[in-house]
């Protein structure tokens, strides 16, 4: 209970599955890519037979009566499903909190948050509880917690995983997210991201409708690299130390042979920003009626000001609208795109600090969380909001692959992470890339369970 990341265990079961590993080995009969592998899953995953929670009062007492279909695909690879990690409600904030299990505390100090959503996913990869963890990313839900946990995560391109059998809130009967968000893996090296992604990236007889990976799997050498980067961007402040610390990645790049600019791409940050809020506000909250948006306009406007992405949630929606938002997305999708089309792979902040003192919300608004109290960046005022999701959202929007790969530690000892932001479907060269990228990085040892 010291960091809370993984809050539901499967003892029994694990311990049976391992033994029918072992005598499947003793017997030479065929084993799966993850044969007899200890693995954890986010708890918003549904896992026969186990409890499937969210995070979420309602939930608390749900067990579920089929797998999810990335749940089914580990299964089917020999993986061995030894616990639930702990979650935001409803995987709906960038810490991992909820009424049920509480708070998951970050391994390199545990007065911290381990990020959020998928923040037990971090913690317990960080504290070597499992070797593979899987979670999935919206706003940064990937990203952002292994950042601040100094472990690794993929947030693959969208429409190559399956999300079918994420559980949601069980009021809305129709499933609203149909773009943005996807799956995604976990782990403590780039190979156990890119050995993952095979696995998950299969369709399956419940869900069709996915977009193969490009395959070439090239090899990427230091010297043939050119890689594009920024220490900040869209006047969003981020901490002295992380663009120290990516200064000092790159320089390290540099003087390997890679070429790299400073640059930023062409990206309209603002009404990404807004665009995103959109496309979630209209999907998932189909449900309400534009007269409930309307009445709760005046508090939400105030609320939301310097909150650009969460603007648009709460507001009325239209055919027309929606379909402003889509043309808007598909812009912004061809111009990094094209920007791409001139580098191997863009380096970036993943958040505006690194992991800061829990955070308590000021109040409610539903299931969403709203925060009057700012968080520090640079001795400045910055809201909640910008300061853990405005360097991850963009690249949501744009539906890219993009590696949160650890790169140091601050002055008091907390991870520095790094997005590394891929060509779209282009997955597994990305990957390629960030095995090279992994060398030039400073060596990071785990706290492996130590406060």
């Amino acid at each position: 209970k010291i960091f809370n990341a993984i809050v539901l265990v499967d003892k029994e079961n694990a311990l049976k599955k391992a033994k029918q590993a072992d005598f499947a080995i003793k017997n030479g009969r065929k084993c799966g890519k993850l044969h007899g592998v200890p693995i954890t899953i986010k708890d918003n995953y549904l896992t026969k037979g186990l409890k499937t929670t969210s995070g979420y009062c309602p939930l608390s007492n749900h067990v579920a009566e089929k797998d999810a279909d990335i749940v089914s695909l580990l299964k089917s690879e020999g993986a061995i499903i030894i616990g639930k990690t702990n979650l935001s409600v409803l995987a709906m904030d960038m810490q991992a909190d909820n009424p049920i299990f509480g708070k998951t505390n970050n391994p390199w100090n545990t007065s911290k948050t381990s990020g959020g959503s998928s923040g037990g996913c971090a913690a317990a990869l960080a504290a070597g509880m499992t070797p593979l963890s899987f979670g999935n990313d919206l706003a940064g839900s990937l990203r952002l917690p292994s950042a601040y946990c100094g472990v690794y995560a993929l947030k693959p391109s969208f429409g190559v995983a399956s999300l079918k059998g994420i559980q949601t809130d069980p009021k809305e009967k129709i499933d609203g997210l149909k773009s943005l968000a996807v799956p995604g893996p976990l782990a403590r090296n780039v190979v156990d991201l890119e050995l993952s992604l095979s696995i998950i990236t299969k369709t399956t007889k419940s869900f069709r409708r996915l977009v193969p990976l490009i395959q070439n799997r090239k090899t990427f050498e230091i010297k043939k690299l050119k890689i594009a980067w920024a220490d900040e961007f869209a006047e969003v402040p981020v901490d002295m130390e992380i663009k120290k610390a990516i200064k000092k990645f790159v320089g390290n790049l540099e003087k390997a042979g890679a070429t790299v600019v400073k640059v930023t791409p062409n990206i309209d940050f603002l009404n990404t920003w807004k665009t995103w809020g959109s496309l979630v506000g209209m999907q998932g909250g189909y449900a309400t009626s534009n007269f409930t948006k309307l009445l709760g306009l005046p508090f939400t406007k105030k609320v939301l000001k310097h909150v650009p992405m969460h603007q648009n949630i709460v507001k009325p929606i239209s055919v027309k609208k929606y379909m402003i938002a889509l043309n808007f997305q598909d812009t912004q999708i061809t111009l990094l795109e094209n920007f791409l089309d001139e580098y191997d792979a863009f380096i970036c902040p993943v958040s505006a600090i690194t992991a800061f003192k829990h955070h308590s919300p000021s109040k409610s608004y539903g299931n969403f969380n709203i925060y009057n109290t700012p968080l520090k960046v640079n001795g400045k005022d910055v809201h909640y909001y910008m300061a853990t999701q405005a360097y991850t959202i963009p690249f949501t929007l744009t539906e890219s692959p993009v590696l949160s790969l650890p790169i140091g530690l601050s002055s008091n000892s907390m991870p520095i992470g790094v997005q590394v932001v891929g060509k779209r479907y282009h997955d597994f060269d990305l990957l390629q890339i960030g095995k090279v990228l992994a060398r030039y990085s400073d060596t990071i040892s785990y706290p492996l369970g130590e406060d």
